[in-house]
């Protein structure tokens, strides 16, 4: 009975000192780091901390509890901390890009060298990473939903960046030895909240200045056209997007483009469909809502423009909304136009537009950059 206890008491003390340890280094990727806390301000997902030599980054799961990722950012001249997490050398030197959006940031902060291997090319605007493509410095690594393992390896990245999806894997990069970045930016609640992500992006490529300055302008000019709008008697009733097979997607009225309706003073008819991203709807329920809309927005892509004619010859059943009889359609080809590219790290313009186009008085003489109004 003494040797158990013995025993008992040596094993408790082991785990006692294993505990300990894992406390001192983080807890895991679930626990707490000590450093100094970078101030979020508008961000729910993103939680950085600045340690001595390295910084810690978690990324909250948009769909759950707990973490989707920690990631432990380690300047290259560093050693590697005993924390559990996704290392990622910093700044990264060559990098796979699934997203014309995160390509286009990291042009404008300089750091357009870091993107070596781009997937869907055709959705990629940046001229930088088109530039590259034709010179041969940029690789093309195929489709997202079918990647090039070749490529990949050809590129030997630091870091490939992929989108998340709930319950969703990677295929055969997660079978690959490269770390994945995870971009759940586009599942912020706010339009401020997903451009935040500069931060976060900024530092894995040695642009932590230039990246919160960037986000620091954007907040600026976002809260100003916010503060603008306070006042507003009369909101727009507002409907969006079109009707896909059997479902009509509307963003959620906790997405950023949800948020962002309400923002321009709109009175955004699907509001109270509280999820982040997008939802589908069935067109009885659009049209219950939508019947009597004041102004209709969706976006597109095809080679020739929409008009009300090619609508209608899509769906008749777009005849029976008031912005359909009276010609308050305005509509962004993405075809031809980078709006994906640019709202997400700069919402502030198409806030500006928005704003214009639901209260002209607001800011007369406004040029549209994005929606086209429909013949």
């Amino acid at each position: 009975m003494r040797r158990n206890n013995s025993f008992r008491l040596l094993l408790f003390s082991a785990l006692c000192a294993i505990s300990l340890f894992l406390c001192s280094c983080g807890g895991g990727e679930n626990g707490m780091v000590e450093g100094k806390r970078v101030a979020m301000h508008y961000s729910v997902l993103l939680d950085i901390v600045d340690c001595d030599g390295y910084t810690v980054v978690d990324v909250k799961n948009p769909w759950g509890k707990g973490l989707l990722k920690r990631y432990i950012l380690v300047p290259d001249t560093c050693d590697i901390p005993q924390i559990r997490g996704t290392v990622l050398r910093t700044p990264l030197q060559r990098a796979v890009v699934f997203s014309g959006v995160h390509a286009s940031l990291f042009e404008e902060l300089g750091a357009l060298p870091v993107v070596a291997g781009v997937c869907d090319k055709r959705y990629i605007y940046s001229k930088g990473v088109q530039k590259g493509l034709e010179q041969g410095v940029v690789t093309d690594c195929g489709s997202s939903l079918n990647v090039n393992s070749e490529a990949v390896v050809q590129v030997n990245p630091d870091a490939i960046f992929v989108l998340p999806y709930e319950n969703g894997g990677y295929g055969k990069l997660d079978n690959m030895p490269y770390p994945l970045v995870e971009c759940a930016d586009y599942m912020e609640t706010s339009p401020l909240g997903c451009a935040e992500w500069i931060r976060f992006y900024g530092r894995l490529v040695g642009r932590a200045a230039e990246s919160d300055s960037v986000y620091n302008a954007v907040c600026k000019e976002y809260e100003a056209l916010c503060r603008l709008v306070d006042g507003v008697q009369e909101r727009p009733a507002l409907m969006c997007e079109l009707k896909s097979s059997s479902a009509w997607y509307v963003p959620g009225g906790n997405s950023t483009m949800g948020q962002m309706y309400n923002d321009a003073g709109a009175d955004y008819l699907f509001t109270d469909c509280g999820k982040n991203g997008s939802v589908p709807l069935s067109y009885e329920v659009v049209l219950d809502r939508g019947s009597d809309a004041d102004i209709w927005l969706f976006k597109y892509n095809a080679s020739e423009d929409k008009t009300k004619a090619s609508l209608l010859a899509d769906f008749s059943g777009y005849s029976h909304f008031r912005p359909f009889k009276e010609g308050n359609i305005y509509a962004c080809n993405t075809h031809r136009n980078n709006i994906f590219e640019e709202i997400s790290f700069h919402p502030e313009r198409l806030l500006k537009e928005l704003v214009a186009l639901f209260h002209p008085s607001l800011i007369p003489g406004y040029k549209p950059l994005y929606y086209e109004k429909i013949p």
